[in-house]
């Protein structure tokens, strides 16, 4: 019978699974500087064979290891090169990494934690939306998550099954380096050695150490090594000193943010489980550090983990959102805890206020999507669409009475009502999303109109989905190794030298610098929003 409950919980979450990270990714555009620029260095790999070399419009580019762009060109053998095939990898991490955690606590705990952990994971607001994106972060979380809960199942299992977790938590340690550097081998080790330093319960034994290490550095040096071997110092001084030390201590990549940015970050992604942190945040001083049970110790490894990489991006100069989405499992396990005593029946004053708040923010959040939608899509084209909404109505107006007669059915809706919101939104608004986060009309229309030999370049206003959807025909930046954005009509004038004729893409109100510049002749392409395309070659002299 606990076999079955478990397959049966497994089942229910690879179908979460499936609605959560599948459903319509290839609907919407590329979007943000990031996703298709990974997107198009895929690209390229898949083009030319070459899966050592990453290059960007054929320019050596050593941002980040090539996982991500491994995985995305196996996808585009499979599905064609397009949005789906570039998300794809990100979606299937996200899914592999929340039913690996499963295992985790129903192999170390109990199943319904594990089922209550697993959902709680795959309806935070920010998993999703990174399960959904073409870009590293999801790699790199669901690859410790998947090293770090290998090593704790490990701790407690026959010899040989031993050898088998250290296994998988080596090589997840050496794809986690794989997917965003040394950050995640960084991040596994400071996770473990706190651990330790706090519990004093060390899983590893010295055999077990070497296993482990050694299968990660032949993980690593898959690419690692050849790349090393080929570039030599041009690799290094790129990827190590510049994306990774720079990146740290200094603003160069302009994405600063005050020291306490992580907390809003980790607060608003957890949604709509957020609440819950004050019950958790309660019983932490009831919590047995040391001595532990399985569950405690569990708790204590995931407070750990969940601190660490908020406290260490937190000193970075440097600092995304997505630097942080590896805190997010081990938060679920700590929310996740939290709901599996609601579902038993707890009935503390604090868990009750945090499930009556809980069910009114997610009416609050109801009606501001509503409202979201009213402006989006108008009145008149709302009403015959009210049809498709009826998941998030239901799922939203539900929360008052499911909370005062099952807490089984009001924990099931107020997941519902996360997955509502992402299914309604691809029901009802990719069009209008991807012209407003994704130049992709813009960007196919252009790669339409390109001529032999022509490429694209930048005004003032740099552009990454062009990149990919114009399969990198794109000009790249002197000694940048990044595409060309000019700061001035007169680098435009040195590209039409070089090129004889490039199409510019540039805000429209810029436009008229290179109209009325009398060395450039222009020749309008294509509008989308406040940006245009224009081909620009060179005046043709006045006789």
């Amino acid at each position: 019978m606990p076999g079955a409950k478990r397959w049966s919980y497994c089942a229910a979450l690879i179908a979460l699974a499936g609605l959560a990270f599948f459903i319509g990714i290839g609907a919407i555009g590329l979007a943000g500087p990031d996703e298709p620029r990974y997107a198009e260095v895929a690209r390229e790999m898949f083009a030319s064979g070459d899966y050592i070399s990453p290059r960007l419009c054929g320019c050596l580019w050593f941002e980040k290891p090539p996982l991500l762009y491994w995985l995305a060109a196996v996808a585009y053998h499979a599905f064609g090169v397009g949005e789906f095939a570039a998300r794809a990898p990100s979606a299937l991490a996200a899914a592999g990494g929340a039913l690996f955690l499963f295992h985790a606590v129903t192999k170390t705990v109990s199943v319904r934690l594990g089922a209550a952990v697993s959902l709680v994971l795959m309806t935070m607001a920010i998993f999703i939306g990174y399960g959904r994106a073409a870009t590293p972060d999801m790699l790199l979380t669901a690859s410790i998550t998947i090293s770090l809960c290998a090593a704790h199942i490990a701790g407690g299992v026959t010899a040989r099954a031993r050898v088998g977790y250290l296994v998988i938590s080596g090589a997840a340690a050496g794809m986690a380096v794989l997917s965003k550097g040394l950050v995640g081998i960084l991040l596994i080790g400071a996770v473990l050695a706190v651990a330790w330093l706090i519990t004093r319960r060390w899983v590893f034994r010295p055999g077990d150490i070497i296993l482990t290490a050694v299968v990660f550095l032949a993980v690593c040096s898959s690419w690692y090594l050849p790349v090393t071997m080929r570039h030599g110092w041009e690799f290094v001084r790129e990827f190590f000193i510049n994306h990774h030390v720079k990146r740290y201590l200094t603003n160069e990549y302009h994405h600063p943010e005050p020291i306490y940015f992580y907390l809003a970050v980790a607060l608003a992604g957890a949604l709509p489980w957020t609440l819950y942190l004050a019950s958790a945040i309660g019983r932490l001083r009831k919590l047995r550090f040391r001595g532990a049970n399985a569950r405690d110790y569990l708790l204590a490894l995931a407070w750990i983990w969940f601190l660490i990489p908020i406290l260490f991006f937190s000193f970075s100069v440097s600092k995304l959102p997505g630097y942080i989405l590896p805190s997010f499992p081990a938060l679920s396990l700590i929310v996740g805890n939290e709901i599996e005593r609601f579902l038993n029946g707890e009935r503390s004053a604090v868990m009750t206020v945090c499930a009556w708040l809980t069910s009114a923010l997610l009416l609050v959040l109801a009606a501001a999507f509503l409202i979201y939608l009213h402006r989006e899509l108008g009145s008149g084209a709302l009403a015959p669409e009210l049809l498709r909404l009826a998941p998030l109505v239901i799922a939203a107006g539900s929360m008052f009475f499911l909370l005062r007669n099952s807490r089984r059915q009001f924990i099931a809706s107020s997941a519902a009502f996360t997955i509502s919101i992402v299914l309604v939104s691809i029901a009802l608004l990719p069009p209008r999303l991807s012209s407003k986060i994704s130049l992709r009309d813009l960007s196919v229309k252009t790669a339409a109109s390109l001529r032999a030999g022509e490429r694209i370049a930048f005004y003032l206003d740099k552009e990454y989905a062009p990149v990919f959807y114009a399969e990198g025909r794109v000009v790249c930046g002197v000694g940048e190794g990044d595409v060309l954005n000019a700061y001035s009509p007169e680098e435009i004038v040195d590209a039409v030298a070089r090129e004889g004729s490039v199409v510019v893409i540039t805000y429209i109100r810029k436009a008229g610098d290179l109209e009325s510049d009398a060395r450039l002749s222009t020749e309008p392409i294509a509008v989308q929003g406040s940006e245009m395309a224009m081909r620009v070659g060179a005046s043709k002299p006045v006789r």
